[in-house]
């Protein structure tokens, strides 16, 4: 399960890096609160890490583009 966590990070990090657009983010956001309805607190756990990995990628992509 540890592992799983950690490579949603990996990925949702890699994905903000990517895309590098605040707006990406706000679908992601908004969908933690149906993952915990239809999935329960572990998938709204999981949704809501993989949106702060989503967003520590596109805050990264911001300083990598204003250095």
């Amino acid at each position: 399960m540890a592992l799983a966590v950690l490579v949603l990070l990996l990925l949702s990090a890699l994905v903000g890096l990517i895309v590098g657009r605040r707006r990406a983010v706000v679908p992601a956001a908004a969908a933690v609160i149906p993952c915990g309805l239809v999935g329960g607190p572990v998938t709204a756990g999981l949704a809501l890490l993989a949106t702060a990995g989503l967003t520590a990628g596109v805050r990264l992509n911001r300083v990598v583009a204003d250095s």
